[in-house]
């Protein structure tokens, strides 16, 4: 038996593959970047050829780094961002570009779902908010109503890892914490499809892919796909998961009640649960072991937020203009001198679930500078961290006392000074980053009996990530904590406003049906 796991880690910018001793370290990793696109305002999609193009690639680059052959790689597991939906033929190719969990296209999907089943039942139901995109049935829907050629010669409404677990084995499997979020499932018991829910929905389950677990062994590579990855023939595969839940799983989260932040394009809060909450501004999803789920909090455009400034206020791009951005901030003041940024560049998740939320800087005069605006969005997108903070907190029904950040939005060391400060909690930076690609090598060890049970991997896990505490500024927390209540208001107060300016947009384009209306991705 081959003593080396590969973790696969798809994300929203790239696709990176880990090479890992069942020991848990690290022997090499790879790199694949690649684009999403949005044709339309409001669009989020990609060629899932891209994702598989990014991880041959990263393959390639991890093997060489390690020192080792792909074929030497004993089992594999994957984790993707999700949901991401495309139609899939019978060679597991793609028919259409998948839509991202951001997109907001099937808008006109949501209001059909209302239309069939009242809006509070379908949600008490699935056990997550009707949104666009995030819940995938409404993507499902668009393509059974814009794409009816290549939907109807679909082979299987495949996920992100349906696709590239299909490329490897040819066989079509999704599983529990990609069917929580598809609408299309009981939160009750992702384990299995709802017969009612697709028959209302008008969805074939015949087309949708059969539910394994995370750690479940689904395949092994066939041939064909030995010739091009050159991994062995043979090589044992498990079905994988979403993103959070494997970063959860390599950040050492087993027990409920650890917290797992993942700084990204987006901001994400997950924890694991003994079951699924009522509280419609979380997201539930499943995690590892049949019995147990994955409370999610997630805001929609943190890092996103920073690049967008980096790219069109300062015309700049990369370290260099993130590095720009940076010391401006840090010679504004806390608070920046009384600027507030709301960071809802694609809309909002946790808390408010408004795809037509937009964003804003409040307290503008003459006398702002660059530098307040730099510091006001590294502060807007802190409080938008401390609303899913205070959120879990209610989930959970006490205070969240163990915070462990990941993802690269934690390299920013005076970012991490404000969050902590705004949200008045220490939490601790892991050394180790990679947690998506070990949490996907981990399943495949699970999968293939090498670690006993999630326990015993995520201990593991710990034992390989040390961690640098980040405190709170007591200087700051004052201000943080008078600006944080004015935060607070500014969607509320300016929720009918921004909602004009999406339906104005529409009309401007000339949109002429709900089903085409754009709004922020």
């Amino acid at each position: 038996m081959s003593e080396l796991l590969l973790g696969i880690d798809v994300g929203t910018s790239a696709v990176k593959s880990g090479v890992f001793d069942l020991g848990g370290q690290l022997l090499g990793i790879g790199r694949s970047p690649y684009r999403t696109s949005s044709p339309r305002a409001g669009w989020a999609e990609c060629d899932p050829q891209l994702w598989w193009r990014g991880f041959i690639e990263s393959l390639a680059e991890a093997c060489d780094k390690a020192g080792v052959s792909a074929a030497e790689i004993g089992a594999i597991g994957v984790g993707v961002l999700y949901p991401a939906v495309a139609p899939l033929d019978a060679n597991g190719q793609a028919l259409c570009p998948a839509i991202l969990y951001c997109d907001q296209r099937s808008l006109g999907q949501v209001r059909t779902i209302e239309s069939k089943i009242p809006r509070q039942e379908y949600q008490s139901i699935i056990g997550n908010t009707l949104v666009p995109g995030t819940c995938a049935a409404t993507s499902m829907m668009w393509f059974r109503d814009e794409r009816p050629a290549e939907f109807a010669s679909a082979k299987a409404l495949g996920f992100a890892n349906t696709y590239i677990t299909s490329r490897l084995t040819g066989n079509f499997c999704v599983d529990p914490s990609m069917a929580a979020l598809s609408g299309l499932a009981d939160i009750n018991d992702p384990w299995r499809w709802s017969a009612r829910l697709c028959e209302v929905l008008e969805i074939e389950m015949a087309k949708l892919p059969r539910i394994a677990g995370s750690a479940e062994v689904i395949g092994q590579v066939t041939s064909p796909a030995a010739a091009q990855t050159h991994l062995k023939a043979g090589t044992a595969v498990v079905c994988g998961c979403g993103d959070v839940p494997a970063s959860a799983l390599g950040a050492g989260a087993a027990l409920p009640g650890t917290v797992v932040y993942i700084a990204g394009s987006t901001d994400c809060l997950s924890v694991p649960m003994r079951r699924p909450t009522s509280d419609r501004r979380w997201v539930n999803s499943a995690y590892v072991p049949r019995g147990m789920w994955m409370g999610v909090g997630t805001t929609s455009s943190s890092g996103m937020s920073v690049e967008w400034f980096v790219r069109e206020v300062l015309a700049s791009s990369g370290a260099a203009g993130l590095g720009e951005m940076t010391k401006l901030a840090a010679s504004s003041p806390p608070g920046a001198n009384r600027l507030l940024y709301l960071p809802y560049l694609q809309g909002e998740r946790t808390p408010v679930w408004d795809p037509l939320a937009r964003g804003m800087f409040m307290g503008l005069t003459s006398a702002t500078t660059r530098a307040d605006a730099a510091r006001s969005v590294l502060e807007g997108t802190s409080f938008a961290l401390r609303q899913v903070i205070e959120c879990l907190q209610s989930v959970l029904g006490e205070d969240v006392k163990e915070i462990r950040a990941v993802g690269g939005g934690t390299a920013n060391e005076l970012w991490n000074r404000i969050k902590a400060s705004v949200m008045n909690k220490s939490f601790e930076v892991l050394t180790f980053q990679e947690t998506g690609s070990l949490g996907a090598a981990l399943l495949a060890g699970i999968g293939t009996s090498r670690y006993a049970s999630l326990e015993e991997a995520a201990a593991l896990a710990r034992s390989v990530a040390g961690a640098s505490l980040v405190e709170p500024d007591k200087k700051c927390l004052a201000i943080y904590e008078e600006l944080f209540g004015i935060y607070s208001t500014l969607y509320p107060q300016t929720r009918d406003i921004a909602h004009a300016l999406a339906d104005g947009a529409d009309m401007a384009r000339g949109s002429k049906d709900i089903s085409n209306r754009e709004s922020p991705r």
